[in-house]
């Protein structure tokens, strides 16, 4: 997880300049792999502790940088259509 960690953490500092269109291959190979961990249970962006919530940042910045690496997608509901990256 820390190699993990380590490149989403270092992408997050210049996502002003990460498009779907320059996204280097290692950022997105990792933002895609955090997705499948939060989408199979593995990890959570928060998580309830004995006092509250622990918002696991980096995971956070891995789900916000999913909305800068990937273009819109039309998607179809019922009688109309609407954009979506997720």
């Amino acid at each position: 997880m820390s190699e993990l960690q380590s490149i989403i953490e270092a992408a997050f500092e210049n996502r002003a300049q990460i498009t779907p269109a320059n996204v280097e291959p290692a950022v997105k190979n990792a933002v895609l792999e955090v997705i499948e961990l939060i989408d199979s249970g593995e990890v959570r962006v928060a998580e309830p502790v004995e006092n509250g919530w622990q918002v696991n940042e980096w995971i956070k910045k891995a789900v916000l940088l999913s909305f800068r690496i990937r273009d819109n997608q039309i998607m179809a509901g019922g009688s109309t259509q609407y954009y979506d990256k997720v």
